[in-house]
């Protein structure tokens, strides 16, 4: 911990007085939290980002879209718009946030929209009827919206930065104690390494202190073995044969520069924080660094940069979530009958 987040240490107890206070006002039902008659996954965390949930939402997607009409609704981070919009064809990260663009054009076959009202967000899609398959509702990043509560709640953590071990905002990164999980039913411990011991699941396990009701997965990222742009599709080998530019905009990163240097690729990384805006000026950055050279970048990045960085050479490495231990059929059975969708 530096000393200046040190030296914030009131402001961190002011901090958990207010969302202390905030909580116990909903555990005791003095504030209602908005249930619904139709099936809703939350997933979130109890720190600022990082912990994988646009990937756990795709991987959601992923199990629903074939036999229901998926809905995604996100807060919409870094937008310009205001209040509920829908997504559509036309819309951009100014219109909805990266995250729920990206999700739109990787899935044209659901539903996205954003809102900072959780409540009002949901009032607004199950206004809108829009397919004749039964209905799912995935919440992104709700964790501390509890005006409304799913039916099934899912809270993120990483391997490498637990909950257990950070401290409330500013000095830390928690959005509020990590007592606050008790509130989850379920709870997946993201970017594990590869080499994950049994042991060292088992330390993890007890650090957290489950509850009698909630259930622990383990899960890695798996990236693509290809790498695309909105033209190109091409094998993740050519990677091997050439020097490339590495732009991120991510919390992160470090999962994906283990991978890219791991095999031995050549490359010089241009790094930016969560949900950057690339400016025209950090657009010439990346067009004289890479001097005709590839750039790469993540999927949520490239939703941001393509409308800018208009050419053939910036492509995307596509990642998705693993559940470790052949878990994932238990995790999908547990979501699934917790939502009534059997």
């Amino acid at each position: 911990m530096s000393i200046f987040r040190f030296l914030l240490f009131p402001f961190a107890i002011v901090y958990m007085l207010f969302t202390s206070l905030r909580n116990v006002f909903f555990s005791w039902g003095i504030f209602k939290e908005q249930t619904y008659d139709v099936p809703v996954l939350g997933i979130g965390n109890l720190s600022t980002g990082g912990t994988g949930k646009s990937v756990a939402i795709n991987y959601f997607i992923e199990q629903y879209k074939s036999k229901f009409a998926v809905n995604v609704l996100s807060r919409g981070y870094g937008r310009l718009s205001k209040g509920f919009q829908l997504g559509s064809s036309t819309s951009t990260v100014n219109d909805i946030g990266d995250e729920p663009l990206m999700f739109l054009k990787q899935h044209t076959d659901i539903r996205v929209g954003v809102c900072n009202s959780r409540r009002k967000g949901m009032e607004k899609l199950l206004e809108l009827p829009w397919s004749n398959k039964s209905p799912v509702y995935l919440w992104d990043d709700c964790y501390q919206h509890r005006w409304v509560k799913p039916s099934f709640m899912l809270l993120l953590t990483t391997f490498d930065q637990p909950f257990t071990r950070d401290y409330l905002l500013p000095v830390g990164n928690l959005r509020e104690l990590s007592e606050g999980m008790s509130r989850a039913d379920a709870i997946i411990v993201t970017k594990c390494p590869k080499d994950i011991s049994g042991s060292q699941k088992k330390a993890f396990k007890e650090r957290l202190q489950l509850g009698s009701h909630q259930s622990l997965f383990f899960s890695k990222i798996r990236y693509a073995n290809y790498i695309i742009n909105s033209e190109r599709r091409m094998s993740l080998w050519i990677l091997e044969k050439i020097s490339f530019v590495l732009v991120t905009g991510i919390a992160d990163p470090s999962q994906l520069l283990d991978f890219l240097n791991g095999r031995f690729l050549e490359f010089e990384h241009i790094k930016f924080s969560d949900h950057h805006i690339f400016s025209d000026k950090d657009i010439e950055k990346i067009k004289v660094k890479s001097n005709g050279r590839m750039v790469l970048t993540t999927q949520k990045d490239y939703v941001r940069l393509s409308p800018k960085f208009n050419s053939d050479l910036l492509f995307c490495l596509p990642i998705e979530m693993e559940i470790e231990d052949e878990k994932q059929e238990d995790l999908n059975a547990l979501v699934a009958s917790k939502l009534g969708i059997d």
